[in-house]
This record gives C-alpha cells, structure tokens and sequence, in this order.
C-alpha cells in the first residue's frame, strides 16, 4: 500500500529483486507516477475498504502486506492492520520520521519550543487556531482533504490552497468558494527558497501544515515561515498502535530479508 516516495521505493526493489509484487495508491495521479517509472502494471488505482483489501489479499494469494501510505492516512492503516489479522499475513509498516522526532530535519533546533510554531492534534483544531488569529492570509499545505473544513473561514481569512495538480480537485475547490486565483496547483516538496517566494508573493501570514517529515519538505518549509516572521501551524499525527513498525527503509528490507 503506497502512495508515498518511500512506498515507490520499496516496490522498486522489490520488482528488480524479480519478487511478485503488487502496489495500491488511491488516486488516479498517483496511478501515473507509476505509469511513468514503468511500473503502472503492477499499481491498481482505486481506495479499499476493508472487503476490497480482503478480496485482494485472497486473490493475489499475498503473503505479506506493507503499510507505506501517508502518514495521515490513519484510516487506511487501521484496516490494513485488521484484514493482516484477519487473514493471517505478515503486516508491516512503514512510518517516515516526524519533523519533531528527527533531529537531522530540525538543525538541532527544539521546534516544540519555536514561539510562531503551534501544534494541534486534528484539522478542527487547526481551522479554530486561525479562526482565532488576527492574521487574515492563510496557506493551507495540508491537501485537497482538509480545504473543506478550512473553506468555512474564507470570510474571514483569505484562504490559499498549495496541492497537487489534480483538475477534479481545482475544480471542487473552485465550487467550496476557494478564489480560483488562490489555488496553487503545485507539486512538492518545495525547497526553503521556493517556500519563501511563495510566502512573500501572496503575503502569508500563517502556513498550515501536517507534520510529513523531511520527505514531505516540513523543514523547509518551517524554516522559511520562521525566517520570515509566519506562524506555522503543525497538526499532528493520530496516534496508532501498529503491530510492526519500521522507521527506513532498510528496516523494511532487512524484515523482508528475513521471510
């Protein structure tokens, strides 16, 4: 289950190491990066509840399932955590650092201790905390799923969307009431010099943003928003109790190694 860098990584190795092998990622964009890196027939494109996984992991005859997906992805890891239970397959996960945890993102600074940083533990805390806030121009770089529940502010704030380049999701914010003109149609990570003139361009004056570690470009990010006097606002992960957990990728080799 990928959908993520690392995700595409672990399939990558796996494919040149002739394993059979077969990857899920939810959205048709996703789709296409595999389709670029020749891999598209081994990527199956569509989201899967629990009977849809269920289904797969029996007709595909798969031995061990890894969890790669976002790290905001809770819902997909909690059902692939019951139907590995539930069918009697290895479970693995793949978790990717957080920002906080990782010492080599934050350049050994404490940023739980940073006073224009705040963290929240859901988006609902997030939309509260800028509802709050005196400051009117809002970037939202939390993805298509979150705009809905921030869109409730464009009254009061100035809301800006930074996601991926998908037309369905430009257009559905469009109809949410998000100013086509303030949707930034972009794919990251972005360094700490793009962030920087994106942050200047629109005068932002608060960044959201989920705690996706240095792949997701958190550290750039926050660094920018610091060095140009902008709160930054982290929702945090939920809290899962995954069964096997990994935290590299040669984690998850080295477990592989050893079926």
């Amino acid at each position: 289950m990928s959908g993520t860098e690392e995700g595409r990584e672990i399939v990558e190795w796996l494919n040149d190491r002739g394993e059979g092998v077969v990857t899920t990622v939810a959205t048709e964009y996703g789709h296409e990066i595999y389709e670029k890196i020749g891999l598209g027939h081994l990527c199956l494109q569509g989201r899967l509840d629990i009977t849809g996984l269920s289904e797969l992991i029996r007709n595909k005859n798969i031995k061990t399932l890894i969890d790669a997906t976002h790290p905001y992805a809770a819902q997909a890891s909690l059902n692939a955590i019951k139907v590995s239970e539930e069918c009697g397959i290895k479970y693995i996960r793949f978790q990717r650092p957080s920002t906080v945890s990782d010492s080599a993102c934050t350049d050994e600074t404490a940023i739980k201790e940073l006073e224009s940083v705040h963290f929240v533990k859901n988006v609902d805390e997030a939309v509260e905390w800028c509802r709050k806030t005196d400051r009117k121009n809002i970037l939202l770089t939390t993805g298509f799923s979150t705009v809905e529940k921030f869109v409730k502010l464009k009254d009061e704030k100035n809301i800006y969307v930074r996601m991926l380049p998908m037309p369905a999701h430009i257009e559905q914010c469009v109809e949410m009431g998000i100013k086509s003109s303030n949707i930034l149609a972009l794919q990251g990570p972005f360094s700490q010099e793009l962030n920087k003139a994106v942050f200047n361009q629109y005068h932002i004056d608060v960044v959201v943003t989920k705690d996706s570690g240095k792949t997701g470009g958190v550290p750039e990010k926050i660094q920018a928003a610091m060095e140009m006097g902008i709160d930054t606002v982290v929702i945090q992960r939920e809290e899962i109790d995954y069964p096997v957990i990994c935290s590299s990728i040669d984690e998850v080799f080295c477990m592989l190694g050893a079926n």
